[in-house]
């Protein structure tokens, strides 16, 4: 949108960013996130903005939020991961499913993406030719752009996958669940919560937080042609919400 300046990047330990080493605690993980968040902002001059994070970046967001809420004029979340609490299990896991936890509970997301050396590339088009059709189209001169981007980003130290692992639970939830801490967020601080409707994110944890938030602004969206990458799947709804928001933080300054 004309007049809206964006900045954006890989999360630390992932993508095109640095490999760092993280501490082995969560609350350490948590603590090295928000603080290179507000070394980035710090070089980047911001003083107030709106503050968009997509799923494992929805939850740093909210981190950074809950340190720095004056730097924050509005929060936006794109189908964020780590929010539920993990339900509590009357019965045990199917055998097989404990089985086949153990075995991968040594490992890190993309090991296996490792282990196939050159490979990879092919491996990643076999697995989630969803992601090849997503994004070829913007990069009509290269079919295997994206394959081979994915490919060459996560061969590289598994520093975030570490650290990921460090904060996750088990079974996609988190050991620190932001639901817990979300209402803790400054009053009158703006929040916009995207989903795909056709994600494996559970939508109604939107309307949960709107409860931990009982009177302040919160809204819920959910993009009905949608998945988890709800930016590439329905990007122009995806930016007209953006932008309202945006509009929003404009307004409220």
């Amino acid at each position: 949108s004309s007049g809206i300046n964006a900045e954006y990047g890989d999360v630390l330990g992932f993508g095109r960013s640095s490999r760092p080493t993280f501490p082995s605690d969560p609350e350490g993980v948590e603590d090295m996130y928000v603080t290179n968040l507000e070394e980035w902002r710090k070089e980047n001059s911001l003083d107030r903005f709106t503050l968009l994070g997509h799923s494992f970046g929805g939850y740093i967001a909210c981190l950074y939020t809950l340190r720095y809420p004056e730097r924050v004029g509005h929060l936006v979340l794109a189908d964020p991961w780590g929010f539920p609490p993990m339900p509590d299990r009357t019965e045990p896991l199917p055998l097989r499913w404990r089985l086949v936890i153990n075995v991968l509970k040594p490992f890190n997301i993309f090991s296996g993406l490792r282990a196939a050396g050159p490979l990879g590339p092919s491996l990643i088009n076999k697995i989630r030719p969803d992601l090849q059709k997503k994004f070829s189209g913007r990069m009509p001169t290269d079919p295997d752009a994206i394959s081979n981007y994915i490919y060459h980003c996560n061969v590289q130290n598994p520093s975030g996958e570490v650290a990921f692992k460090t904060l996750h639970a088990g079974l996609g939830f988190a050991k620190r669940p932001m639901l817990d801490r979300i209402g803790q967020i400054q009053s009158g601080l703006p929040i916009s919560m995207v989903y795909g409707a056709q994600s494996w994110m559970d939508p109604s944890i939107g309307y949960r937080v709107q409860d931990a938030r009982e009177g302040e602004h919160v809204t819920v969206e959910l993009i009905l042609r949608a998945g988890h990458h709800v930016y590439a799947d329905d990007p122009d709804r995806f930016n007209t919400v953006v932008n309202a928001a945006c509009s929003t933080f404009e307004n409220i300054s």
